[in-house]
């Protein structure tokens, strides 16, 4: 069934048909277009523009429709042009030409993004779920490595020692920020176009708030004309999954890096790497690859919606039925990230003494080594560019730092020279940085605590 063609003498071109059909996509708002419907049936009731009987056996049917495309899939496989429309032809087989009512006042245009807007929000709700879980798995592997040491890298070189948990609540934060970043999206995603007409309104006296609460939006749209044209919140619900995933593939490129055998840091859960069909020895971390892989291709979700939003006049185009894809691609894609992230991380194991034994080297203890000169009244750029001396000659003569140290220290600097031992063991170069947001073991289960409460203090949509 079409739902328009009254004024055509002809069928469309079967090629251009295919080509302008968007069912086989959009199928997957049916639940959402179906509970959209079904309050607008009843809403067409409440202001006397359906009488009840017409309006108990429209949503009657509706609620039949969607028990038997539930049920069965094989009741989805028609020619229908959109989900609309496929609706509509179910719902006249069930109910007969009254189905017709319950376009009464209607269009497609509102209708698409009606459907649109529910499942969006719908997909943020268990996005942020997933999210969740993830963040306390991280906090959970962060508070049981609080105190186990590993190198900290910049620019791929190591650095300053850091302990494991430090690194986790890294990524829980990020994490976080995503969680609170797709909250507030949602508030803009939570807004009813239903009640707009094709683009000036409607003509019922419908009651659009009591319409909003019955689907559980909180506003209704203010300009008939700007809701049906508005994608902001698709675009901004698809970036939101490209920082996500954007997260998830720098997690991601930590973990293969650390647990490759040149590092050792961790032992990734054999069920989430796959095998060489050349070399035997290989457990490649494929799942992580394809989460990295994969920032690109919700990054092109964005750029893609952007495009298809670039230009178009005000008011619905049929450019628009190509925002859909974008939206499930990005959604789909975050979805499966998360839970392939969150199993792997369950069952990764930490080889705490490989990385302590990274985290020890001598070198990285050379800005504490400054610090220290400079809190013992030296000017901290001299102190730096003295320890930088003592790097290089411990490098040029193959002798270990502390060594070149204790011997120029000594009456450089007795004070700090008396306290190598301390300055060169790790355990006590991460617990020296104990202000709030530092690496000491205190410190990171304070900030995997307040990760954890943060998404507690902002679970509700």
């Amino acid at each position: 069934m079409k739902l328009w063609g009254g004024n055509y003498s002809s069928d469309p071109d079967r090629a251009f048909w295919e080509f302008n059909r968007s069912f086989p996509f959009d199928r997957r708002l049916l639940r959402e277009e179906i509970a959209a419907s079904r309050a607008y049936v009843r809403a067409l009731g409440r202001c006397g523009a359906l009488p009840a009987a017409e309006v108990q056996q429209l949503d009657a049917g509706l609620a039949q429709v969607l028990a038997r495309a539930e049920a069965d899939p094989g009741f989805l496989e028609i020619d229908a042009e959109d989900v609309h429309s496929f609706v509509e032809t179910r719902l006249t087989e069930v109910a007969g030409e009254v189905a017709g009512q319950a376009h009464l006042g209607r269009s497609r245009n509102e209708q698409a993004v009606t459907a649109l807007r529910l499942w969006i929000r719908g997909a943020i709700d268990g996005m942020r779920e997933a999210i969740a879980a993830l963040v306390r798995v991280i906090a959970a592997a962060g508070r049981q490595g609080s105190e186990s040491v590993m190198p900290g890298y910049t620019h791929t070189r190591a650095a300053e020692p850091i302990t494991f948990g430090h690194w986790a609540a890294a990524h829980a934060w990020s994490l976080v920020r995503d969680y609170e970043r797709l909250a507030d999206a949602r508030r803009r995603v939570d807004v009813l176009p239903l009640g707009s007409g094709a683009l000036a309104g409607t003509a019922l006296p419908l009651d659009r708030g009591a319409l909003a609460r019955e689907l559980g939006f909180a506003a209704v749209s203010s300009n008939a004309l700007d809701a049906v044209t508005d994608r902001d919140f698709a675009a901004e619900f698809v970036f939101c999954c490209a920082q996500l995933q954007t997260h998830l593939a720098r997690l991601a490129e930590d973990l293969i890096w650390h647990s490759a055998p040149e590092f050792g840091f961790f032992t990734l859960p054999e069920t989430f790497t796959t095998g060489s069909s050349l070399m035997p020895q290989k457990k490649n971390p494929d799942a992580l690859e394809l989460i990295r892989g994969k920032a690109g291709r919700v990054d092109a979700d964005v750029l893609r919606l952007l495009a298809l939003m670039k230009g178009l006049p005000t008011g619905y185009q049929k450019d628009l039925q190509e925002d859909k894809e974008a939206v499930f691609d990005a959604a789909d894609t975050s979805a499966v990230s998360l839970a392939i992230m969150t199993g792997l991380l369950q069952g990764l194991r930490l080889q705490p003494e490989v990385m302590r034994r990274a985290g020890a080297r001598e070198e990285m203890m050379a800005a504490g080594l400054a610090v220290a000169l400079a809190r013992e009244g030296m000017p901290f750029r001299k102190a730096h560019g003295v320890v930088g001396g003592l790097v290089a000659e411990a490098q040029r003569d193959g002798l270990p730092l502390r060594q070149v140290a204790a011997r120029a220290l000594a009456s450089q600097s007795p004070a700090v020279a008396a306290r190598l031992e301390s300055l060169f063991d790790p355990d006590q170069a991460v617990r020296a940085k104990a202000a709030p947001g530092g690496t000491a073991p205190e410190a990171v289960r304070e900030s995997l605590a307040a990760a954890v409460a943060r998404l507690q203090a902002s679970a509700a949509p």
